[in-house]
């Protein structure tokens, strides 16, 4: 059956049509969703703005105390890696075979590094209470000398098979280096007994400086952990947090923490030290604590990032 004229012009009207429609209803539908996408980008960048007035208070506070934070830093951190080279090299003195390998002041490096390096990760969020304590704990490691002595016998050819736990704390860590053990038998092995309390009055004058540093400093760096810690209470109360603002809130508690830190790594437990430092008869294991806690001062810069 052909189509009349009329009805061949009335089907393509019909076609053109539909296709109009189709066309407008998509035209609708990406128009909407534009509209949808702008209010949406509109919506974030009013509440990245009014985000980033309220946070501008926040951010010239940090910035002003981490500014006065980090001139502290750099010269108690200075002072701390000088008394501990001048430590290491001390121990020299006092080396019965000074032609043997290594080098006192290198074996008491090398544990001194290891030490530092199995509390990195710790070092980005433990409290400075907490560290400083766990480090006194190295002044009795001497007790710990007998337990790294190799088995005998055939016990000792197969240990090495046996699947160990993966060590989880630090003191796991310090205790499983094979490096720290050996160098630490290295020093209790070369420097005599008897001459260990002398050792201790040699090492003590070296730490005067940060000691003092330390002491002159450490009132005004609780000071500004303070300040850190009000502003944390009174945006408590307001409507944007600064643990939501992208940089703002994780550096406002690093700096916060490293000043805690900071203001916790010195020697309480050695007051008038070079008054008692004669009496301290286990100078090795005094002198690994020492050094050890002014090294991790000194590599301030680099917590967190072995």
């Amino acid at each position: 059956m052909s189509l009349s004229v009329s009805e061949v012009i009335a089907l393509f009207s019909l076609g053109v049509a539909v296709f109009a429609y189709r066309h407008s209803v998509g035209a609708a539908q990406r128009n909407s969703r534009q509209i949808e996408e702008i209010a949406s980008n509109q919506m974030r960048l009013s509440s990245s703005i009014a985000m980033g007035e309220a946070s501008q208070k926040y951010v010239a506070l940090l910035s002003d105390v981490n500014r006065e934070f980090e001139g502290m830093v750099k010269k108690l951190s200075h002072a701390a890696l000088m008394a501990t080279t001048n430590i290491c090299s001390t121990l020299d003195e006092f080396d019965t075979d000074r032609t043997a390998h290594p080098r006192l002041r290198h074996a008491l490096h090398d544990c001194v590094e290891i030490v530092r390096q199995a509390y990195d990760q710790e070092l980005s969020y433990q409290t400075g209470a907490n560290l400083a304590f766990r480090l006194r704990s190295l002044k009795s490691i001497k007790d710990d000398i007998a337990a790294y002595e190799s088995p005998k016998g055939m016990d000792s050819i197969f240990s090495f098979l046996r699947q160990q736990p993966r060590p989880s704390r630090p003191e796991e860590l310090i205790h499983g280096s094979a490096l720290f053990r050996n160098s630490l038998k290295t020093l209790y092995k070369r420097i005599p007994a008897d001459r260990e309390a002398m050792l201790f009055t040699q090492v003590v004058p070296h730490i005067k400086e940060f000691v003092e540093l330390h002491s002159e400093y450490r009132d005004r760096l609780r000071a500004l952990e303070l300040q850190l810690d009000e502003a944390i209470k009174e945006n408590s109360l307001e409507m944007f947090k600064i643990c939501n603002v992208p940089g703002l809130g994780p550096e406002f508690y690093r700096v916060k923490g490293d000043i805690c830190r900071i203001s916790n790594l010195y020697f309480p437990d050695l007051y008038r030290a070079e008054e008692i430092a004669e009496h301290i008869q286990d100078g090795v294991a005094h002198s690994l604590y020492v050094a050890s806690t002014l090294f991790i001062v000194s590599q301030h810069f680099m917590w967190g990032k072995i």
